[in-house]
């Protein structure tokens, strides 16, 4: 087996999308280390190449660089940089995966980073006090997507007890909830703006893909008179006709809590055929 071959073969190994989401981000990563080697014999900077691959605030930049909407999630400004959104992606990622199909982890990823990254752009472009630096300012790093899978675990599975340190148990709407008021908190004081808008793009995608994937709320329509993203409101019983169940309808949320409270004490090997399948259900 060549060395490639077992590249592929780790890749795909297990089906995992978090898995592969770190495998890319690492590779990214191995990149710019060896452009930063050619950079230093070559006698230029590694950031004239690798800007190419980060999204600007500068529209025009932006513009012809349309790629970088995409690469700019894969690409990060060190090590500690990479960790951190690597390990927080693991240890959330890893638990919505185990109700979620592979398709759906990595859109929630990309379009969480994507959102952030637009967010960025627009933000940048709108408010007068980053007239100064809009010219000139970029973003990069994983934490777009990464912030929106944590708001989807802390949604989709907000009753789900974790135990951070060994500490003590909390559920995941709580640390999603932390990480999001710690991003609102740091916003007047940090250096870091740019970041900040794209956690909070990549929060708010994360959580109104699940709402919509649970049924609460709906997609946006062509029918001029339906207006996009509106609460579901139930219909009054006494004004329906006869109730025909159909096995394919979804769970409703306190099933998938009440499963999620025996998960959280027995483990997942706990639960019944009857019970995964509610599950696998509420994950289409």
């Amino acid at each position: 087996m060549t060395t490639w071959e077992k590249i592929q073969y780790e890749f795909y190994k297990g089906n995992s999308a978090i898995r592969q989401i770190i495998m890319v981000n690492l590779a990214a990563f191995i990149f710019t280390i060896f452009v930063g080697v050619i950079a230093k014999l070559s006698g230029f900077s590694p950031e004239n190449l690798l800007e190419y691959f980060y999204i600007p605030s500068n529209i025009g930049k932006l513009i012809i660089r349309p790629w970088s909407i995409i690469t700019n999630i894969f690409f990060h400004a060190g090590f500690w940089h990479l960790l951190g959104n690597m390990i927080l992606l693991y240890f959330i990622g890893r638990i919505l995966e185990e109700f979620m199909d592979f398709k759906k982890i990595w859109k929630i990823f990309l379009y969480g980073g994507i959102s952030g990254a637009m967010l960025f752009v627009l933000s940048y472009n709108i408010f007068p006090i980053f007239s100064e630096v809009v010219g000139y300012k970029k973003l990069l790093g994983a934490s777009g997507g990464v912030t929106a899978i944590l708001v989807a675990t802390g949604t989709f599975l907000p009753r789900y007890q974790v135990r951070p340190f060994g500490l003590f148990n909390v559920e995941l709407r709580w640390v999603a909830l932390f990480f999001v008021f710690r991003d609102l908190y740091m916003f007047p004081v940090s250096d870091n703006t740019g970041g900040l808008f794209a956690h909070m793009g990549g929060a708010l995608f994360g959580l109104i893909y699940i709402l919509n994937l649970q049924g609460r709320i709906t997609k946006p329509s062509r029918n001029p008179n339906q207006k996009p993203f509106f609460w579901k409101r139930q219909k009054d019983e006494r004004t329906m006709g006869p109730i025909i169940k159909d096995k394919k309808l979804k769970p409703n949320q306190e099933e998938i809590d009440a499963i999620l409270d025996k998960i959280s004490q027995s483990g997942y090997d706990s639960l019944n055929k009857q019970e995964k399948d509610i599950l696998f259900k509420a994950s289409e």
